[in-house]
């Protein structure tokens, strides 16, 4: 017998090595999830920026993480406000959570900027550049405190405009409003502009860097200056979105927006991936910090799923009829 086990002991430790590679749980693994974590999570709110939450937090419990037994959530909302984040970051990390969950770009980068003394696990999402944003050295290794998963939303840019051309065959200026105190927005509006170019489409930028001009700027709007409102990196702007949407219908404009919550709130139409799935994925990318890997090694993630969605009742009230063919490209249509 002793015999016949030394000549399987060899098949046996490969069939646990393969065990260990397909993630079956080991007792450490088993022991790490009866610990008692905190994460912070910062973000400027707003209902896609909230939905993204929601959908982290829907996530971690997939995962086997309930709230208030083994894990703790310190949430702070900024409310829409740029200038808050910092101290809201900063709030968060004199708790001493083990690691912060940032949602958009700004955010991110005051979390960077503050743990750099004393570093933090950082896993972000929604995040449209996290390389040109100097947030991470490579999408395959990102190399310090931060991880995350990137929405894509600059490279996303042509695709939207090319399906806001398809809904709106005589589109021929369109307009969008960028925050020049944001470097990935700024990015994303020279992208916009190339691309209007090369499709042979006119446009017409306003800029905004803070709550107080975003709203002035929004009100100033009028449908005489553009067939059509195409959505930028811009995180200021989805965290007040409901006044752009409630604008936008008021002068009958097309608003393409940038995410699922933004087209139930009213909005025309979007391309791009669910917020609140982008949520879930970054769930697993938490949990992996949590059982011990660093941030820095672990690649970013794109998106798993992108969605094009159609607005029939806010197409109605703006007196737009959307061509069957493009009718028949929609994931979902909201009647």
């Amino acid at each position: 017998m002793f015999k016949s086990l030394i000549k399987r002991t060899p098949l046996i430790i490969v069939y646990l090595l393969v065990l260990a590679t397909l993630g079956y749980p080991t007792e450490e693994l088993e022991s790490a999830k009866k610990k008692q974590y905190k994460v912070g999570i910062v973000y400027m709110g707003g209902k896609s920026f909230t939905q993204t939450v929601e959908g982290f937090k829907a996530g971690m419990r997939n995962l086997g993480y309930k709230d208030g037994k083994n894990i703790v959530y310190e949430i702070v909302n900024t409310s829409g406000s740029k200038e808050k984040i910092a101290d809201s970051v900063s709030e968060v990390i004199k708790k001493n959570v083990h690691v912060i969950y940032t949602v958009t770009t700004p955010v991110t980068k005051e979390a960077k900027r503050l743990t750099e003394a004393k570093p933090v696990p950082i896993v972000f999402s929604l995040v449209a550049d996290p390389v040109g944003s100097k947030l991470v050295k490579s999408i395959k290794e990102p190399g310090g405190n931060l991880t995350g998963v990137t929405n894509q939303a600059i490279e996303l840019t042509e695709k939207r405009l090319e399906m806001l051309k398809r809904i709106s065959p005589d589109l021929k200026k369109v307009m969008w409003i960028y925050d020049p105190n944001l470097d990935v927005s700024v990015k994303s509006a020279e992208h916009a502009r190339s691309v209007c170019k090369r499709m042979g489409i006119g446009y017409v930028e306003k800029k905004a860097g803070n709550q107080d001009e975003l709203l002035n700027v929004i009100s100033s709007i009028r449908k005489s200056d553009a067939d059509g409102i195409l959505h930028v990196v811009n995180a200021l702007l989805v965290a007040n979105n409901k006044i752009l949407i409630d604008k936008a219908k008021k002068e009958k404009i097309p608003y393409f927006a940038t995410d699922a919550e933004i087209v139930e709130e009213g909005a025309l139409a979007n391309y791009g991936p669910n917020f609140y799935d982008i949520g879930k994925q970054s769930a697993r990318l938490v949990d992996k910090v949590l059982m011990g890997a660093k941030p820095g090694t672990i690649p970013v993630e794109a998106p798993d799923r992108y969605d094009f969605i159609i607005n029939l009742k806010t197409a109605k009230a703006i007196d737009i009829k959307i061509p069957e063919n493009v009718l028949s490209m929609a994931t979902r249509v909201i009647k």
